[in-house]
C-alpha cells in the first residue's frame, strides 16, 4: 500500500515537472482586419526578431511558408518583435515580450493601417450640404487600361454616391468606408508594379492626386465592390 502511495506522488511531482518545463510558444495567425474576407492576406514577407536580431523569416514564396497559422515554438525569455509590409507597403511591427512558459497569441493584419489621423481632415467628412466631392479612378497595365467616376454629394444631410448614371443612398457604414479609402490615399509608398493606378480627388477649388503601383491596396476595386452598386438599382 505504501508503495503505491510513493509511486502516485512521484507521478504527480513528475507530471508537473514536466508541464512546468513546456517552452513558451507563438501562435501567429495570418488574416484579415475585415473579417468577412476568409481569404489568405497576401502577405510575401514576415520577419521575427528577438532582442533585435533576425530569429525567423516566413515568405510567401519559399520554405517556411507564411500559412494562415504560424507556429513557432521552443522559445526562451526576450522580446519578439514581427515585422511585415501591409498592403499600402507601409512597414508595420508588432511585439510580444516572452517572460514566463506559455502560449503567446499574435494576429498580423496586412490590412490594417493607420488611416484614422487622416480622419478629421476628409474631405468626405467634411461635406457640407449642397457640396460634392468626385473621386476619378484611371489604370494602366499591360493589360489594358480602365477608368471610373465616382460623386459623392451631400443632400440635406443624406450622402449620396453617383457612378455610371447610378445614384445610391449612402449608409453611415459605406460613408465610413469612403473615408477610409480617402484616407489611406494619403498612406500610399512607392512601389514597383508595372500597374499603375491614378487617383485625381476634385471639390471646389481643391485637387489631389495619387498614384498607386503597390498591386496590392486596390482601394477603388475593393470599397466599390463592397457598395454592391448592382444590388442596390435592382440589377
Amino acid at each position: 500500500m505504501k508503495f503505491k502511495i510513493v509511486i502516485y506522488f512521484l507521478s504527480i511531482i513528475f507530471f508537473a515537472s514536466c508541464k512546468r518545463e513546456i517552452p513558451a510558444s507563438i501562435k501567429v495567425k495570418v488574416e484579415f482586419e475585415n473579417k468577412l474576407n476568409k481569404e489568405l492576406p497576401e502577405l510575401y514577407l514576415l520577419s521575427v526578431y528577438k532582442n533585435g536580431k533576425v530569429f525567423k523569416k516566413y515568405s510567401r514564396f519559399e520554405k517556411p511558408y507564411i500559412d494562415k497559422e504560424i507556429l513557432i515554438d521552443n522559445l526562451t525569455n526576450g522580446i519578439y518583435k514581427f515585422v511585415y509590409l501591409n498592403f499600402l507597403n507601409q512597414t508595420l511591427q508588432k511585439e510580444i515580450i516572452i517572460k514566463e512558459n506559455k502560449v503567446y497569441n499574435i494576429s498580423i493584419n496586412p490590412d490594417y493601417s493607420n488611416y484614422k489621423k487622416f480622419i478629421k481632415s476628409s474631405t468626405i467628412k467634411n461635406l457640407k450640404d449642397g457640396q460634392n466631392i468626385e473621386i476619378i479612378f484611371k489604370r494602366n497595365s499591360c493589360m489594358g487600361s480602365s477608368e471610373g467616376n465616382l460623386i459623392i454629394t451631400n443632400d440635406g444631410n443624406d450622402f449620396i454616391a453617383e457612378s455610371h448614371g447610378m445614384k445610391i443612398k449612402l449608409n453611415p457604414k459605406e460613408i465610413d468606408l469612403l473615408i477610409k479609402m480617402e484616407c489611406e490615399l494619403n498612406l500610399l509608398q512607392y512601389g514597383t508594379c508595372t500597374t499603375s493606378d491614378h487617383y485625381i480627388i476634385k471639390s471646389g477649388n481643391l485637387k489631389k492626386e495619387f498614384y498607386d503601383r503597390t498591386c496590392a491596396w486596390e482601394g477603388w476595386t475593393k470599397t466599390n465592390q463592397e457598395l454592391d452598386w448592382k444590388t442596390k438599382n435592382g440589377s
